[in-house]
């Protein structure tokens, strides 16, 4: 009991560092932005319109980092319940089709497979599935294709999302698994924080992140995971509803 409360303490102090660092940026924009609406009621409509539009996007940037950071405590509190089989094949199948009503321009390609079952937490692993599916929206071409593979053997289950983006430098692919790392060829806004929530939930699994060159010179990532029945040693839950 003592080692949790420590490591739920720690979790929270990790929070607090955090988020006061990353949000003290937008929340200072925002307060700009609104302090020049308050001193110039007469500005025109396009100054207006440009100005709300800067404070939505400021706004929608502290939603994802809260959300993300969020996600990342509970993580690390590891206050997660007993883990139970999840189907990963529907999981994926559910996670592909949503990912394509969010992002249309981009086309997701989906190859069938048999049904794969592992042992964990279906809120985490649709988290990290749904965070690599819209990296590749966010920085693989706006247009682009992303093939998605889920292949099982007797011990792993390896989902591979591999786009045709501009990639990530093979120097600084185990640096964008840290939380608020954003590569030097990013242009597209984000947290920094997605490739960090797959890392978390891969270890949390006891599974692996690898992030690799695709077959047209974009970003394959593959998440493997152990099959059913021989995921590690076993750690007892909560007992609460999944936290992650």
């Amino acid at each position: 009991m003592l080692d949790q409360l420590r490591t739920s303490m720690e979790a929270t102090r990790r929070f607090t560092a955090d988020a006061g660092h990353e949000l003290r940026t937008p929340l200072a924009t925002l307060g700009m932005t609104l302090e020049t609406l308050q001193r110039n009621p007469d500005l025109s409509e396009p100054q207006h319109h440009r100005a709300l539009e800067a404070m939505n996007a400021e706004h929608r940037r502290i939603t994802t980092l809260l959300t993300g950071l969020q996600a990342l405590a509970r993580g690390d509190s590891r206050a997660l319940p007993d883990r139970t089989p999840v189907d990963l094949t529907a999981l994926l199948t559910e996670a592909v089709t949503h990912a394509a009503r969010r992002h249309p321009p981009v086309t997701y390609r989906l190859t069938p497979a048999e049904p794969v079952t592992v042992q964990g937490w279906a809120a985490g692993l649709r988290l990290a599935v749904v965070n690599l599916l819209d990296n590749t929206a966010l920085h693989g071409h706006p247009d682009g294709t992303v093939d998605i593979h889920l292949t099982p053997d007797s011990s792993t289950a390896r989902i591979t999302v591999s786009d045709n983006g501009p990639g990530i430098p093979p120097d600084e692919r185990l640096a964008m698994k840290e939380r608020f790392t954003r590569g030097a060829r990013t242009r597209a806004p984000g947290s920094g924080l997605g490739l960090a929530l797959v890392e978390q939930q891969a270890h949390l699994h006891h599974g692996t992140l690898h992030l690799g060159e695709s077959p047209s010179s974009g970003l394959q990532a593959v998440l493997a995971l152990p099959a059913a029945g021989d995921h590690g040693p076993h750690e007892p839950g909560s007992g609460g509803p999944p936290s992650v």
